[in-house]
């Protein structure tokens, strides 16, 4: 993986250099998005790496998507996540909203995409938050979490606790921690279910773009500021609610029906014999 490694060595260096020429401030969001980048893209490298010395096959953890695979269910799991995730994110930082409201508030407020085209640092900005979102984000994090961390868990603790286990870490690396438990923890069934990383990855993608567009919207066609944020807050949390109601069955019965017995194998072990 060492065209991985260069990719990101080179990423870092391009972008330092540009900060130079248009003189980035260092509290610019697109620090973050390097540092984010950098960090999964190099621990995926390194764990790819440390996999290869003891002869364990990332092909085996990734799998083969089937050739006939339905993809139009799929895009259903999606919404119904999506729907979740926006409902309990709602009632979350709801309720948060009484605890610390300004947390919550520079939550809410925080905006991915920078506004004006004019500014090369900007378009800079934007094309690679396009880049982690749909693409860097889902691929390191389903391999990490539901290739790695899910595997390795369960042959220490099995495969309740290591579905679980998973996909709390994940949850409690975002914001809305309830919605992205649940996400984590739909992503790793499906993986257990299809046995290739590539639904999950597909998935992931397609749910952070539809973040991002309902963001983008949002943005566009809100007519208040920041400071009128929890107003908006306290006044629509009820719609928290219609969305979870949505969703919550559909979601209960596909966990329901695709949990695991305590003997079931792992993608790594199926594809490995295939």
């Amino acid at each position: 993986m060492l065209w991985a490694f260069l990719i990101s060595i080179i990423l870092g260096f391009v972008v330092r250099l540009v900060s130079e020429l248009v003189t980035i401030n260092p509290n610019e969001p697109i620090y973050s998005l390097i540092i984010y980048n950098l960090t999964f893209i190099l621990l995926c490298c390194w764990t790819i790496e440390r996999l290869s010395r003891l002869r364990i096959k990332v092909d085996y953890l990734i799998g083969h998507l089937p050739s006939n695979y339905r993809w139009l269910p799929t895009l259903g799991i999606v919404i119904t996540i999506l729907l979740f995730s926006l409902g309990s994110g709602q009632l979350l930082f709801y309720v948060l909203s009484f605890v610390s409201p300004e947390w919550v508030e520079s939550i809410l407020s925080d905006q991915i995409f920078l506004s004006g085209s004019d500014n090369f640092a900007i378009i800079l900005n934007n094309i690679l938050t396009v880049i982690t979102v749909v693409l860097v984000a889902p691929v390191t994090e389903e391999l990490l979490f539901r290739g790695i961390l899910l595997h390795r868990w369960t042959a220490k603790w099995g495969i309740t606790p290591a579905l679980l286990l998973s996909s709390l870490l994940f949850g409690i690396l975002h914001p809305n921690i309830i919605g992205l438990f649940v996400f984590g923890l739909m992503m790793a069934l499906l993986y257990l279910k299809t046995r290739t990383l590539i639904v999950p990855i597909v998935c992931h993608s397609l749910n952070n773009l539809a973040a991002v567009g309902i963001g983008l919207v949002s943005n566009e066609t809100g007519t208040t500021g920041n400071a009128d944020i929890l107003e908006q807050l306290h006044s629509y949390w009820s719609v928290g609610i219609i969305y979870i109601t949505l969703s919550a069955p559909w979601l209960i019965y596909f966990i329901y029906k695709n949990w695991p017995n305590p003997s079931f194998r792992l993608p790594y072990s199926t594809n490995a014999e295939q």
